[in-house]
């Protein structure tokens, strides 16, 4: 009698105990283009102190690569590699599909080959979620994948950094049983300023701290959650940013050659998709006089840290940046460049002397430049727990171990460890 009447008592405690349980919202950021080296410059930065005292943090989030903006938002999303994912680039190629990068295409979730966003993992799991400005939260096919998800429009009509901000606040406070117990936010700082200012520049650095106040405001919206709820803050980015010099003209590099084929160029990374008959021999051994600016990988025999897999999406050549180098594509430069002969006439490396880009990203994700900061606050997570390393692809598992939710299917990363405290 005394062994039942005590467990009993054990299953009463364990089920109140169950039944007080806070429920768990988790808002995760992502600020593109947010190097470390970004936020040492731009001190003081009060929040992102104080998140670094109270939660855990890492120096060394490491992007897939190419180490660019919509490939890593992917795979920021889904826990996959490219390879899986299928979005191999900020442009590249589908033979059936056409050109991914126009400004019409490139949040649509429908070129996914594979892999399930956070949000479409948590509402598969009858958790509502919420996205706003993120890739991949509509479908041209399916629709909205995210219980409240703002309008995709082309980009220059997107809803604006306090729009969203405040839409997120609203919700963390919402009383109505159906409100989103994860929210997702996109921001484009501090990498849009970076790119034109440097890393270190004056306008970098009042980006950065505008990143800090809306970290603070998340922060606080978070703290004041009506009663039996409680929140999480997750902040990555895509990439880090590191200052470059010279240009790679890749227009003259073809022309120069007379390589037939079509080019897709961004960051630090080019794609070179062959025309039937031409040779990658050929190619290949034109290319490789310029060492000093890039390295050139036939398709199968990309370098292990490209998880880009030997599909139809990547190049027969692809063509990675050394730094300081960078790449443009010939349709990047403006219409008088063209005029003047940019692709048949300038040097294969040049400085613009009008208009050009001080820092960049895209290059090999083992240069310590590209890594990103990672922040982790609030419930479940321990104070003051640094991070050594971590890879893009594990911060979608992560974020859903948070919710205590099972991640997409499939996933490549796993779960990072943020409730003990460091040894």
């Amino acid at each position: 009698m005394k062994r039942l009447f005590a467990a009993l008592f054990a299953l009463l405690i364990s089920t109140v105990a169950a039944a007080a349980a806070p429920e768990r919202t988790v808002v995760v950021v992502l600020f593109d283009g947010f190097a470390p080296a970004e936020l040492d410059a731009a001190k003081p930065t009060p929040n992102f102190d104080r998140l670094k005292r109270e939660g855990a943090w890492s120096r060394h989030l490491v992007p897939a690569f190419p180490t660019i903006s919509l490939i890593n938002h992917t795979t920021f999303e889904t826990g996959c590699w490219p390879e899986h994912h299928g979005v191999m680039s900020n442009i590249f190629y589908d033979p059936k599909r056409g050109k991914f990068g126009e400004s019409d295409n490139v949040a649509d979730a429908d070129w996914h080959t594979g892999c399930e966003a956070m949000w479409e993992a948590a509402e598969r799991q009858g958790v509502k979620t919420a996205v706003f400005n993120w890739a991949g939260r509509w479908s041209k096919t399916r629709g909205k994948l995210s219980t409240f998800a703002n309008e995709q429009v082309p980009w220059a009509q997107r809803e604006n950094d306090e729009t969203i901000l405040n839409k997120a606040i609203a919700l963390l406070h919402d009383p109505r049983p159906d409100h989103p117990r994860l929210i997702a936010l996109y921001f484009d700082i501090p990498d849009h300023v970076a790119h034109f200012d440097g890393v270190a520049g004056a306008k970098t650095r009042d980006a950065v701290r505008r990143v800090d106040a809306i970290t603070g405001k998340l922060m606080a919206a978070i703290k004041s959650m009506p009663a039996g709820r409680e929140g999480t803050l997750v902040i990555g980015t895509d990439h880090g940013m590191m200052d470059v010099g010279p240009m790679i003209n890749i227009g003259r590099l073809m022309n120069m050659y007379d390589i037939k084929g079509r080019q897709a160029s961004d960051g630090a990374t080019t794609f070179l998709y062959l025309d039937k008959g031409e040779s990658a021999d050929r190619v290949q051994k034109a290319l490789s006089a310029y060492p000093y600016a890039f390295d050139i990988y036939r398709r199968g025999h990309y370098p292990a840290f490209a998880h880009l897999g030997t599909g139809p999406r990547v190049g027969d050549l692809m063509l990675v940046a050394k730094p300081p180098y960078w790449v443009i594509g010939p349709e990047q430069f403006p219409w008088w460049a063209s005029l003047l002969g940019v692709t048949h006439l300038w040097p294969v490396t040049f400085t613009p002397f009008t208009g050009s880009l001080k820092a960049m990203h895209g290059y090999d994700p083992n240069i310590v430049q590209m890594h990103g900061i990672f922040y982790a606050w609030g419930a479940g997570v321990a104070p003051g727990r640094e991070i050594k390393r971590l890879d893009m692809i594990d911060l979608h598992p992560t974020v859903m171990s948070l919710l205590g939710l099972q991640p997409g299917k499939p996933v490549d990363g796993k779960t990072i460890a943020l409730g003990q405290p460091s040894p």
